[in-house]
């Protein structure tokens, strides 16, 4: 399955049109359309980061066929579904693990924040 296609399931079932997902993205509707439309090779790692937040999924939801996490080992060096070559190196690799870790801490961080904030407008 494709990242536009998931993308666009996940706008669906939330009733939403793309020039609203899009507006909450900070793209283009039409950018969003060429995503659904797998008519874009590439997809920026911000905007990546924005589509998981948004729907509440890992980026590992939009690579993969199932909703698991991928054995790494195996992506090196492959040809993938799309035809692209992984060339990562384990460096790499890990340096990715890190900044997801490092995002999901900061999620829990934000959530948290939010929580106190309300508190304190609510004490008011």
């Amino acid at each position: 399955m494709f990242i536009g296609f998931k993308i666009k399931k996940l706008r669906e079932q939330k009733d939403l049109s793309q020039h609203l997902l899009a507006s909450e993205l900070n793209i283009s509707q039409s950018e969003l359309s060429k995503i659904e439309n797998s008519k874009t090779k590439k997809i920026d790692f911000l905007l990546m980061y924005k589509i998981c937040a948004y729907f509440q999924k890992d980026f590992y939801f939009f690579i993969e066929n199932e909703n698991q996490l991928p054995n790494v080992e195996k992506l090196k060096g492959s040809i993938n579904k799309h035809e692209v070559i992984n060339h990562f190196t384990d460096k790499i690799i890990d340096e990715i693990k890190l900044l997801i870790e490092e995002n999901k801490q900061k999620d829990e961080l934000i959530k948290v924040l939010r929580e106190v904030n309300i508190k304190g407008i609510n004490e008011s």
